[in-house]
């Protein structure tokens, strides 16, 4: 068993991340690929809201720095930008500032879709455009946020020397191997 000092990322938050992103993807494909919107593409985009709920009050309810819940400075933006025009990253125990913001951006397009997967079904919207149309618009936001996430992954653990996936998986520090010439 690992020493609770020993992790990075406990492991409610890397489930919580891992089941997210496998219900959007779900979704996506339910909604381009198969073209499927009824009641299963429902079911598991509500999940995905219920999984984001979980995930904010055990992050409110945590003593590990990197689950809690902090609203990143202007001044701490602009030196991560800084370190990363210069090539080399600060580690960062939890998120980076970026990274954090990105975290809420995400968790609010969710909650948006959710809100308005919902709004398009009701009675009073039934038949309206605007609805469904947003609810789209608001996908390909989450999706294009989520091919940032993670080009920002590939280009964060380069930069910081840390192998930010592993850590998603394993939820402990990792360094990145360097080849040797």
């Amino acid at each position: 068993m690992q020493a609770r000092a020993d992790i990075l990322w406990p492991w409610w938050l890397r489930l919580s991340h891992w089941l997210m992103a496998a219900g959007v993807i779900a979704l996506w494909l339910m909604s381009y690929a198969w073209y499927e919107t009824d009641w299963i593409h429902r079911s598991v985009g509500y999940t995905v809201l219920g999984i984001v709920a979980v995930r904010i009050t055990l992050g409110c309810c945590t003593r590990l720095s990197s689950g809690r819940f902090y609203l990143p400075r202007w001044r701490a933006i602009r030196t991560h930008i800084a370190e990363m025009r210069q090539g080399h990253l600060s580690p960062h125990q939890g998120h980076n500032p970026l990274g954090q913001w990105s975290v809420y951006l995400i968790w609010l397009l969710i909650a948006a879709l959710a809100l308005t997967g919902w709004l398009s079904r009701t009675d009073a919207l039934w038949g309206e455009d605007w609805p469904v149309e947003l609810h789209a618009l608001l996908s390909m936001g989450l999706l294009g946020l989520i091919v940032i996430h993670v080009l920002a992954v590939v280009v964060v653990s380069r930069l910081s020397g840390q192998h930010l996936l592993s850590q998603m998986i394993h939820g402990r520090s990792a360094p990145l191997k360097r080849k040797s010439r």
